[in-house]
């Protein structure tokens, strides 16, 4: 039998209308039909314009920053200097200094220590590099004695050098000879220290007002933000990076000046000439990652084939310099830093190698500080909390 509503005679056409609606609306709905692919070709095309715009996006960030360095570097150089010494500020501020005293007296004890370490390496670097020539010639007697294979090969290049010159001495007098002049040593050395002065008077100019400035950055912030919630968030994020910036570079110098400290005593012990220059330049060295301890192994090591007369005293030098550094990365930071920041070596590297190519030793030296605070703030938003794990060890 049908279970379909059939009116009796007693129903009106209008109740009998109103069962079938009822009925109807009883029954499943049908399912929609499967489209097979979920992701239309209007999406596809959509993901793909936002992968371009992106990729755009980053190579524009970097045409920028390459372009723009003159500017952009000694800005960003005063920031990081005012995220290490703003601490030092504010506390001076709670001792019952005004804001703009405190700013000054930072400000002039970091110019006085950088005038003081500039002048007391000025003397012995332009001696060592008057001794360059020098230097390098006695580094190529000292290793004549071990090329014996290279100087059979250096022969047979003379011998094919003029079989190639007697066949081609009919054609020389019908060549030109162009010769492209490169500008003179001095002039490129003006420019440089020109480029160099005006970078650093920025720099120290721009970190003047910013700690004179002092957390008034911060309050505009706050004040732009709308809710109680994202104005603690974004106090929080502030104070994090400071403090954790601060604490890092802090102590990191404390430890490269340690470690200059002891790498030049041990160059003074074998009789290394100027060892306070040797260990400055370790300590500023240390603070590149990989490429800091290759290039101090390879300066200590010509200078010390350039003083001692016998390889194996000179081999003392980098050896100091390998052991120091080894105790220094293996034993000392780790377990000093051993609560703070940790970065993926690989992450550091390629960032070095960015920052070498953007804004050249500068961007060096401030590859590793502001890989620092890109990983402080991704760790800050669950949005961008796995682009922070990926930048960790």
């Amino acid at each position: 039998m049908n279970d379909e509503t059939v009116p009796t005679k007693s129903e009106t056409p209008g109740a009998a209308r109103h069962h079938q609606r009822v009925d109807k609306g009883l029954q499943p709905a049908a399912a929609p039909e499967d489209s097979g692919d979920s992701a239309t070709p209007a999406s596809v095309e959509l993901r793909r314009i936002r992968l371009l715009l992106v990729v755009l996006a980053i190579l524009a960030v970097f045409h920028t920053l390459y372009f723009a360095r003159a500017i952009l570097q000694p800005i960003a150089m005063a920031v990081v200097l005012g995220l290490v010494l703003k601490p030092v500020r504010r506390q001076l501020t709670r001792a019952g200094l005004p804001g703009i005293a405190a700013a000054l007296v930072v400000f002039l004890a970091f110019t006085v220590v950088l005038v003081v370490v500039a002048r007391s390496l000025w003397v012995p670097a332009n001696h060592w590099l008057d001794q360059v020539p020098t230097s390098l010639h006695s580094v190529r007697e000292q290793l004549e004695g071990m090329g014996g294979p290279l100087e059979s090969i250096a022969e047979a290049e003379e011998e094919l050098d003029k079989l190639t010159s007697m066949t081609e001495g009919e054609q020389s007098n019908e060549l030109t000879e162009v010769r492209v002049e490169q500008p003179a040593l001095t002039s490129q050395l003006l420019n440089t220290t020109g480029s160099f002065a005006a970078s650093v008077g920025i720099t120290l100019s721009l970190l003047f007002f910013l700690l004179a400035a002092g957390d008034q950055f911060l309050e505009k912030a706050v004040q732009l933000k709308k809710s109680w919630t994202e104005k603690w968030d974004t106090v929080l994020l502030a104070k994090e990076v400071e403090h954790k910036m601060s604490t890092y570079l802090g102590t990191i110098t404390l430890i490269n000046i340690g470690l200059g400290a002891v790498i030049g005593c041990g160059l003074w012990l074998i009789g290394m000439p100027q060892p306070l220059l040797w260990g400055v330049l370790a300590a500023l060295l240390n603070y590149i990652p990989f490429a800091g301890l290759v290039i101090g192994t390879c300066v200590v090591f010509v200078v010390a084939a350039a003083e001692f007369d016998s390889l194996p005293h000179a081999l003392l030098a980098p050896a100091i310099y390998l052991a120091a550094n080894g105790v220094e990365a293996n034993v000392v930071t780790p377990s000093v830093l051993r609560k703070s920041v940790s970065l993926n070596p690989v992450v550091i590297l390629i960032a070095v190698f960015l920052g070498g190519w953007c804004w050249g030793i500068g961007g060096i030296f401030l590859a590793v500080p502001y890989l620092l605070i890109l990983k402080i703030f991704c760790d800050s938003q669950p949005r961008l909390e796995p682009l922070g794990v990926f930048l960790g060890r």
